[in-house]
């Protein structure tokens, strides 16, 4: 009897541990995508809305009932450590328990998952696999089940994936993970492929033949959560060459009729998830936080110290000290015991803990961590200041730059559109930090410098330039995934993108959950003009052609011919960016080549002086940005008036209306001077 008794104890103990929930979280991105950023910190631990992303991916898994959570730590991974240890879910009272396990000998997702495999016992049952930087208000227990029933019935599943629903050009859709999935009526995935770089994709022939109904996708994003089976590890540790999820499932759908190992897919439709992906997803995710899309998961229901919320998306934690004259435009957070002085203008921007911001300072779609200090008369836009950073007096922080942390920037410097800077020098960074694969930095030594550049940080400034690095030894599609997209670029993180539609004398408003948000029709619209620009260049497409598809374009999102004008502009300006800033010379050259072959365009569309006006106002909004189209204003004017794109009286009346304070101004009068002398030694020869 004795005997039974204790079989059946064991028995009711393996099936209670079989019920537990598991989850592993891979927190370690094994990219560059965050760099310089995460030279000194890892990015599950970087600050997204003052909170490390890691504690949203353990608030989604411990709010929809997983039980036990294994967080799996490589680069930086003391400091990882350190924070789930002195963090809420290793208090007695958590719902859920948290192991943290750690390598410094994996390379990939792959083999992570292969590392855990060699500690037996530990993923026991179905698991969700998911990475640290992911966003979500999502509630996993339906999927489980479902995912668990179909393992009943059919054996041979392996993983479900769960995508969001979300048209191309969403702001949370990643432009670097773009995909098709072919699905079967039951949710099967019949077939994936990615899309970078492809203008056309091969089907197989088989699809077709064996499939009297299948649905093509191009309205997913990965979620980078999926539910597995214990088969999942096991195909892993039998595949080395699988390194990522994408490896995985392309070998499991080239492989099928083989092994007979099938993968289904969930769609999401109501629910918010995404991955931080990079950095201009950092900036959207962030903006979608304070406008309240991943309700419950608000500011003031995660954060330990609350937010007071006020009209126009305005958090405000506790001991703020807001000076005279002080103006918190819409979406703007700010941490406890900030400071902020007289007459400062903060706009669309996150304010970290311990912050002292100073009078006069504007700061517009900026993200300032905590314990960084702006000092008088200076402005911040569209950029990164990590912790401890030190802005100095009269300082001007242009659209895309990030500051790692303890930089100290001027007093009185413009530090460049695009600038990265870190506090030691990079050759010395990159030949001892552990957050990236070794690469080849010989080279280095001639670019970066030991000391601080007067020029570049200010007279006491202390900071390096970063460079961003080409990856050697690898394909193109794998570079792509190792190196994202520079910050402050992408369009659809304009700040009039945010703007949400509704009253807002409606208390309840701010607290209601509600759907991802629909797209932003101009930002779609631009996104397709400058895919067909960049088409029409590469591909030697006919200019009539192009005008043909901005046309269809413009009727299908409904734009006015005055933002097609515009946008049209901004897309041929944006064009020789997209890869990051080009320098003058190279600049020019491209922007010969681009003027001359698109010059039908310009002037179907530019055909009046309230168009032309339109058009030279798009220029100067993006030389303030750009130093490298601000170098070459004059000879890009030329052009354009030389092709009799612009007229010279538009020129002239522009050039009137344009501040004498503005840079602009002063580059391009020697133009204006040429332009009206030679006007004047036209009449002299007509008389």
């Amino acid at each position: 009897m004795s005997s039974k008794k204790d079989n059946s104890n064991r028995s009711s103990e393996i099936l209670e541990q079989e019920d537990v929930l598991q989850a592993l979280v891979i927190a370690d991105s094994f990219n560059r995508k965050f760099l310089p950023l995460t030279v000194e910190k890892p990015r599950v631990l970087l600050p997204l809305v003052n909170i490390p992303l890691i504690d949203y991916t353990i608030e989604f898994l411990a709010s929809s009932g997983v039980q036990e959570i294994f967080v799996f730590c490589c680069a930086h991974a003391d400091q990882i450590k350190d924070h789930v240890n002195s963090s809420k879910w290793n208090q007695s009272n958590s719902p859920c328990t948290i192991t943290t396990i750690v390598s410094d000998t994996c390379t990939s997702m792959g083999d992570a998952i292969r590392e855990m495999e060699s500690k037996k016992g530990v993923l026991r049952s179905h698991f969700i696999l998911v990475n640290g930087d992911v966003i979500s208000n999502m509630q996993l227990k339906d999927i489980v089940e479902i995912h668990k029933k179909r393992f009943l019935e059919d054996k041979s599943t392996v993983m479900t994936l769960i995508n969001k629903q979300a048209k191309p050009g969403h702001r949370t859709r990643n432009r670097e993970e773009e995909f098709l999935m072919v699905t079967g009526p039951s949710g099967r995935v019949l077939n994936f492929q990615r899309l970078q770089g492809k203008r056309k994709l091969k089907l197989p022939l088989n699809l077709f033949q064996e499939h009297s109904s299948m649905t093509v996708r191009h309205d997913l994003i990965d979620t980078h959560i999926c539910v597995c089976t214990p088969r999942v590890v096991e195909l892993f540790v039998d595949n080395f060459d699988y390194k990522t999820k994408n490896d995985f499932i392309r070998g499991l759908l080239i492989n099928e009729e083989i092994e007979g190992n099938k993968l289904f897919l969930h769609v999401l439709r109501d629910e918010y998830a995404t991955r931080v992906a990079n950095l201009p997803l950092y900036d959207s995710v962030s903006k979608d936080m304070i406008h309240r899309w991943v309700f419950p998961v608000v500011p003031e229901h995660i954060s330990p110290g609350g937010y007071s919320l006020r009209r126009h998306n305005q958090y405000l934690a506790k001991d703020v000290s807001l000076g005279r004259d002080c103006v918190l435009d819409e979406d703007v957070l700010v941490g406890s015991n900030t400071v902020i002085g007289d007459n400062t203008f903060i706009s669309h921007s996150v304010i970290g803990s311990g912050c002292k911001i100073g009078s006069n300072v504007r700061l517009e779609n900026a993200y300032l961590w905590d314990g960084v200090t702006v000092e008088d008369d200076c402005s911040v836009t569209f950029s990164i200041l990590c912790n401890n950073v030190l802005v100095k007096s009269g300082s001007t922080i242009q659209k895309g730059c990030i500051l790692s942390f303890q930089v100290v920037v001027g007093p009185d410097i413009i530090i460049q559109h695009g600038t990265l800077l870190t506090s030691r020098p990079q050759s010395q960074v990159m030949n001892s930090s552990d957050d990236f694969e070794e690469t080849e930095t010989s080279d280095l030594g001639n670019r970066d410098e030991i000391h601080p550049n007067p020029a570049v940080v200010g007279a006491e400034g202390k900071g390096h330039v970063w460079l961003p690095q080409e990856i050697f030894g690898e394909d193109e599609e794998e570079a792509e995934d190792l190196v994202g997209p520079p910050f402050g670029l992408n369009v659809s993180l304009d700040a009039s993108c945010y703007d949400d539609s509704g009253d807002d004398s409606d208390e309840d408003s701010y607290i209601s959950p509600s759907s991802s948000p629909p797209p932003d029709d101009t930002a779609l619209f631009f996104f397709e003009v400058l895919e067909s620009i960049q088409r029409t260049m590469e591909e030697n497409v006919k200019v009539d052609n192009l005008i043909l598809e901005v046309n269809s374009s413009k009727h299908a999102y409904n734009i006015s011919i005055q933002e097609l004008n515009q946008l049209v502009m901004k897309a041929v300006l944006e064009l020789p960016h997209i890869k990051g800033q080009v320098k003058p010379a190279p600049l020019l050259q491209t922007m010969k080549k681009i003027v001359k072959k698109l010059s039908p365009l310009f002037l179907n569309y530019f055909k009046n002086a309230a168009s032309q006006l339109d058009c030279l106002r798009v220029i100067q909004e993006h030389c303030s940005h750009n130093s490298s189209t601000l170098a070459i204003l004059p000879k890009f004017l030329l052009m354009f008036y030389e092709e009799d794109v612009l007229a010279e009286e538009v020129i002239l009346s522009w050039y009137q209306q344009v501040p004498s304070s503005d840079q602009v101004h002063k580059v391009v009068t020697p133009f204006i001077t040429w332009l009206q002398e030679a006007d004047e030694e036209s009449e002299e020869e007509d008389d």
